[in-house]
């Protein structure tokens, strides 16, 4: 949007917030949400959380993605404490209230049978490293190795790091550091290629936004406030430009052959995308879920999708300020549902818990050949959890 009605619009919220906003709200593209179309599962029995270890190894593990062959989990973690000074995607800004050794997260592996987590080296890359959503591109030609996709909130700006995997090492080489104006609230991350993506941006205003940032975060969603870029870092310049039209909150993304699909944060729906040539993208179905959607992971054997949903209307500014009790005193629900492709994606609760496992969870993922669930926390002490499922679950 232009600068101009950026002033505008930043000059009349300020003025009509103290008085009745609703009919300028709507003429602004304020996104209109039924507190219960997003708290279906709400207050749901206890569901396939009974035999979970939860691994202290790690904090903060907002993303996981399983690589099938290999058994491994890949997780995307950090520091809980510090991400309450700056983690521009929680609406943190402080970037001089964070220490300065704690710029430098995390990625970890977990290696499913053997059940061992093990941090990863970090090779070749300069700078700040602050985790959010991770992806997997595996080689058709070379089983041995993959790319690494995070997302990295650097002070400098939001890029996407491609990291070299040879499976079974302990570290990750930088391959390239991607940045690129498309590329300015990144949230998840979905490879195409060894070197090329696409990823949600979740905000419309970004860090540098300033009063910007804060109205957004204060009176929005916006309609028109995210989206999916697509981006080529084949070649020595990166190319990246929006193809997904926009709405309130994009988050989770994922590709399964030439589909692609995106969690609504706000609105509590999955958007079904259909990827053309060109690499544009056409919404074939939208998918009401019953809870605001974050990450999404997929069941190879079924291809159905599971979605980790926030069960209740989102606090997110209560959860950061309990952030140290989180999953012992204070305790914040947590639900994954799944999308059963065989029922035209019907949403069905796979997972819930009253947050004693994993507080303010933000991601689940399924691997139906060891039959566990892994699930992790953006800010909660003790990252991720392993949980058991009963033969037939998936």
């Amino acid at each position: 949007m232009s600068s101009i009605f950026s002033l505008v619009l930043a000059v009349l919220v300020a003025a009509v917030a103290v008085y009745e906003p609703r009919p300028f709200y709507r003429a602004i593209g304020k996104a209109k949400i039924d507190p219960a179309s997003i708290t279906r599962w709400a207050n749901s029995s206890a569901l396939n959380n009974q035999r979970c270890v939860v691994h202290r190894e790690a904090d903060a593990c907002e993303d996981v993605k399983i690589h099938f062959p290999s058994s491994t989990a890949f997780v995307s973690c950090g520091d809980p404490e510090q991400r309450m000074q700056w983690y521009p995607c929680s609406g943190r800004h402080n970037a001089r209230g964070r220490r300065e050794n704690s710029f430098k997260e995390h990625l970890f592996k977990y290696d499913i049978k053997s059940k061992r987590t093990t941090k990863l080296r970090v090779l070749g890359l300069e700078g700040d490293f602050i985790t959010h959503g991770i992806d997997i591109y595996s080689f058709p030609d070379d089983p041995s190795k993959v790319h690494i996709f995070a997302v990295n909130h650097g002070r400098g700006g939001d890029t996407i790091v491609i990291f070299s995997h040879a499976l079974g090492s302990d570290s990750v080489e930088l391959v390239k550091n991607v940045r690129h104006p498309g590329i300015y609230n990144a949230n998840g991350v979905a490879a195409r290629g060894p070197l090329d993506f696409y990823i949600t941006n979740d905000h419309h205003y970004t860090s540098k936004g300033g009063i910007l940032r804060l109205l957004e975060e204060k009176y929005g969603p916006w309609t028109w406030a995210t989206n999916v870029q697509y981006c080529d870092a084949t070649g020595p310049i990166t190319a990246c430009r929006q193809v997904s039209d926009t709405f309130p909150g994009a988050n989770g993304i994922l590709i399964s052959g030439d589909e692609l699909y995106v969690g609504d944060a706000r609105s509590g729906d999955a958007r079904i995308f259909e990827i053309q040539p060109d690499r544009s993208l056409i919404n074939i179905a939208t998918i009401h879920l019953g809870g605001a959607a974050d990450n999404i992971n997929i069941i190879p054997t079924t291809r159905d999708l599971v979605i980790s949903v926030f069960p209740d209307v989102e606090r997110s500014h209560e959860y950061q300020a309990n952030f140290r009790e989180l999953g012992k005193s204070y305790k914040v629900p947590a639900a994954t549902v799944r999308l059963d492709r065989s029922e035209g994606f019907k949403p069905e609760l796979i997972y819930y818990d009253d947050g004693s496992v994993i507080s303010y969870q933000t991601v689940a993922a399924i691997d139906p050949y060891n039959n566990v669930l892994i699930n992790g926390g953006v800010i909660q002490y003790g990252g991720f959890a392993v949980c058991e499922l009963d033969k037939g679950v998936v």
